[in-house]
Protein backbone atom coordinates (compact mmCIF):
# COMPACT_ATOMS: atom_id res chain seq x y z
CA UNK A 1 0.00 0.00 0.00
CA UNK A 2 1.46 2.98 -1.36
CA UNK A 3 1.07 6.68 0.64
CA UNK A 4 1.63 8.72 -2.14
CA UNK A 5 -1.30 10.82 -0.87
CA UNK A 6 0.28 11.66 2.35
CA UNK A 7 3.66 12.67 1.18
CA UNK A 8 1.72 15.34 -2.10
CA UNK A 9 0.28 16.81 1.41
CA UNK A 10 3.24 16.95 3.35
CA UNK A 11 5.21 18.35 0.73
CA UNK A 12 3.10 20.98 -0.26
CA UNK A 13 2.50 21.65 3.60
CA UNK A 14 6.53 22.29 4.21
CA UNK A 15 7.08 24.51 1.31
CA UNK A 16 3.79 26.52 1.99
CA UNK A 17 5.51 26.80 5.71
CA UNK A 18 8.40 28.13 4.62
CA UNK A 19 6.74 30.61 1.77
CA UNK A 20 4.41 31.91 4.62
CA UNK A 21 7.39 32.55 6.74
CA UNK A 22 9.18 34.18 3.76
CA UNK A 23 6.55 35.95 2.87
CA UNK A 24 5.42 37.55 6.55
CA UNK A 25 8.87 38.72 7.26
CA UNK A 26 9.55 40.26 4.08
CA UNK A 27 5.93 41.78 5.14
CA UNK A 28 7.40 43.22 8.29
CA UNK A 29 10.75 44.11 6.73
CA UNK A 30 9.03 46.35 4.68
CA UNK A 31 7.88 48.58 7.29
CA UNK A 32 11.08 48.74 8.86
CA UNK A 33 12.70 49.22 5.46
CA UNK A 34 11.37 52.71 3.95
CA UNK A 35 14.16 52.85 1.46
CA UNK A 36 13.85 49.77 -0.17
CA UNK A 37 9.89 50.00 -0.01
CA UNK A 38 8.90 53.51 -2.10
CA UNK A 39 6.26 51.92 -3.78
CA UNK A 40 5.42 49.76 -1.72
CA UNK A 41 7.00 46.81 -3.30
CA UNK A 42 8.03 45.23 -0.62
CA UNK A 43 4.54 44.91 0.49
CA UNK A 44 3.30 43.71 -2.58
CA UNK A 45 6.16 41.19 -3.06
CA UNK A 46 5.22 39.76 0.49
CA UNK A 47 1.15 39.30 0.10
CA UNK A 48 2.39 37.87 -3.32
CA UNK A 49 4.16 35.11 -1.56
CA UNK A 50 1.90 34.84 0.81
CA UNK A 51 -0.86 34.19 -0.95
CA UNK A 52 0.99 31.93 -3.46
CA UNK A 53 1.67 29.55 -0.58
CA UNK A 54 -1.89 29.47 0.54
CA UNK A 55 -2.52 29.00 -2.97
CA UNK A 56 -0.47 26.02 -3.23
CA UNK A 57 -1.12 24.20 0.35
CA UNK A 58 -4.86 24.32 -1.22
CA UNK A 59 -3.79 22.63 -4.58
CA UNK A 60 -1.58 20.16 -2.64
CA UNK A 61 -4.11 19.36 0.06
CA UNK A 62 -6.35 18.68 -2.87
CA UNK A 63 -4.17 16.61 -4.92
CA UNK A 64 -3.11 14.87 -1.98
CA UNK A 65 -6.82 13.81 -0.67
CA UNK A 66 -7.96 12.86 -4.43
CA UNK A 67 -4.62 10.71 -4.71
CA UNK A 68 -5.84 8.44 -1.72
CA UNK A 69 -9.34 8.58 -2.05
CA UNK A 70 -8.96 7.47 -6.01
CA UNK A 71 -6.48 4.32 -4.75
CA UNK A 72 -9.15 3.39 -2.11
CA UNK A 73 -11.56 3.07 -5.15
CA UNK A 74 -9.68 1.34 -7.48
CA UNK A 75 -11.12 -2.44 -8.08
CA UNK A 76 -8.86 -5.38 -8.20
CA UNK A 77 -8.41 -7.15 -11.25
Amino acid sequence: MRNDGKEITQMCKMIASVGLIVGFSLFLLSFIASAYNRDFFLTIVSLGIMGASMVMFGFGTFMGILTETYQKTELPS
